[in-house]
This record gives structure tokens, C-alpha cells and sequence, in this order.
């Protein structure tokens, strides 16, 4: 295929759908390098906070860097940490790890070009905290490289932690805030089908935050936000029975994390790239499963 020729997608009826969870996404990059080495393109694929990052990832069909940015980049000296976070950039740099590091000759190139010729959609969910409600962007708002990695960033932006991204003059912070699982766009597009990949093992469910009186504290000027982090747990777990609702109506695959042993805030090397290997091992045992669920069973 030519350089210039549009990638083909060959899953049609089916949303891929990537939950976020921090660096727990180490664990389910495996999964997308998977579908890489075996060619399963998907033509509607959506994400939120971590999963946004799995999701350009996947679209742009780099497997190298699909395992670098959850495993390899925490070592990165510009990576974030307490320091960063004192200083105002992040725990998680968000300034160096979304708009330095992807560029060209930086640490973590980004293919935009290779994403530009996928057609496939692109769904990426941030939470508007003025508005008290996610907004999805799609590959239409996504013109320049800077107009998709801008996106991502505030899909990634951790209440608190992160400063917060604007964009067009509103700001916005990680869209986990809303139910973390982008099945409601999905489903407003038509589809019926789904494979979601998430971060948390089956049957689990979000405990409300504790201390309510530190969060208002904290958000005491932000209250649309610290609302949504409150009651963020009620919308997520609706969402969790919702998607078992339709994997018992064989209407979805649920990859499950079955040996999950880091939290969102790990940032061992060494941990994540073990993390990354057990999702890999575990994809590639689910895979005659999942190819009979999309039909592309030998």
C-alpha cells in the first residue's frame, strides 16, 4: 500500500472501546499490540483519559510506541513527579507529555500522518468542568496534530493533579469524571456491538471517595467538579452493569485485567513493563474468544 493511500479498517459493526486508569493502561496496552500483530483494524474506536492514549495509539498502528508509553517513557527524567506537581506542571508533566514528547525527535514520537490516513473514527471524551458534563470529540475536530494531542491531554488531565487544558476557551480535566467508559457515544453512533478493554478485574466496583470534607475543601471553587468527583462512582458502576448487561446479550467481548498489580500512579519501570507482558499473554489466550465474537474464526 502506498504512503498516501487511506489504511483499511476490516471490523465494521463492532466499537472498540478503551477505558483509561492511569498507568494500570500498562497492563492493557498488551491487549492493543495484539490486534496490531494480528491485523483486527477497527473502523469506530473511542477512549477516555488512558484510554484516549490507547485509542490514538492503536489508530496510528505503532506497536513500539503503544508499549513505550505506559512502560518505558515513567523513566523519563521530564516524566513528572512531586517536584513537577510543586512547581505547578503535574504529577504527570502534562505540558512535556503531551506537547513536547510526541513531536517529532521527541521522546515518544507520534505518527500523525498514519493516523491521518485511518479513517477510522476516532472517539475522545473530556469532562468540561465549567458545563458539568463530558464532551466527545471525533475525527473531525482533530485538523492539525496539535488539535488531537490537545484533545487527549485534557481526556488525561486528573483533577488536582494536572493543571487543567483549555481548549477554544473552556477548560477541562480527565473525562473519567464522567461515567470512564465511553459506551454512551458509541451507542448514539449507531452501534449495537462492542469490544471493551478495560482496567479493572471482573466484578469489580468504584467504592464512593473518602473523606467528602477534604474533596470540598479542595474544590471549593470548582463545585460542578468536585461534584462530579463525589458522585463519579454511581455513574461508573451503572456503566460496568450496563456492559455486563450486554455481554450476557452476546452483544460484547470484555477483556478483564486477570493479573492487574499496579495502581494509577505507578511508576516502576520495571512493574509496568511485567504489567505490559501479562496483558499481552493474557490477550493472546483470549484471542480464538474474540475472533468468534467478531466473526473471524478460521
Amino acid at each position: 500500500m502506498g504512503k498516501n493511500q487511506p489504511l483499511v479498517s476490516n471490523i465494521h459493526d463492532t466499537a472498540l472501546i478503551f477505558e483509561g486508569g492511569g498507568m494500570r493502561a500498562s497492563y492493557t496496552s498488551g491487549f492493543v499490540a495484539m490486534l496490531l500483530e494480528q491485523k483486527i483494524y477497527f473502523d469506530y474506536v473511542a477512549g477516555i483519559s488512558a484510554g484516549s492514549s490507547l485509542t490514538v495509539n492503536y489508530l496510528s498502528r505503532d506497536i513500539k510506541r503503544t508499549k513505550r508509553s505506559f512502560t518505558e517513557f515513567v523513566s523519563d527524567p521530564s516524566f513528572g513527579d512531586l517536584k513537577s506537581w510543586l512547581k505547578g506542571e503535574g504529577f504527570f508533566n502534562s505540558e512535556y507529555i503531551y506537547s513536547e514528547a510526541p513531536r517529532p525527535g521527541g521522546a515518544i514520537p507520534y505518527d500523525f500522518d498514519t493516523f491521518s490516513r485511518n479513517d477510522a473514527e476516532c472517539v475522545i471524551g473530556a469532562f468540561n468542568r465549567d458545563r458539568g458534563e463530558v464532551v466527545y470529540w471525533r475525527r473531525k475536530d482533530y485538523r492539525t496534530f496539535d488539535d488531537l494531542i490537545l484533545r487527549v491531554r485534557a481526556s488525561s488531565t486528573m483533577p488536582y493533579l494536572m493543571p487543567v487544558t483549555t481548549i477554544d476557551g473552556e477548560d477541562y480535566v480527565d473525562g473519567g469524571l464522567g461515567s470512564g467508559i465511553a459506551l454512551d457515544p458509541a451507542i448514539e453512533d449507531g452501534y449495537r456491538r462492542f469490544v471493551f478493554v478495560l482496567t479493572r478485574e471482573r466484578g469489580f466496583r468504584l467504592s464512593p471517595p473518602p473523606g467528602p470534607k477534604i474533596l470540598d475543601a479542595l474544590f471549593k471553587h470548582r463545585p460542578i467538579e468536585g461534584e462530579a468527583l463525589m458522585t463519579r462512582h454511581i455513574r461508573y458502576n451503572e456503566t460496568l452493569e450496563r456492559i455486563e448487561e450486554l455481554e450476557r446479550q452476546s452483544r460484547a467481548y470484555v477483556f478483564y485485567p486477570k493479573a492487574l498489580d499496579v495502581t494509577m500512579m505507578e511508576r516502576e519501570e520495571s512493574k509496568l513493563l511485567e504489567q505490559y507482558q501479562l496483558g499481552y499473554e493474557q490477550a493472546y489466550r483470549e484471542l480464538p474468544t474474540l475472533l468468534e465474537f467478531l466473526g473471524m474464526e478460521g
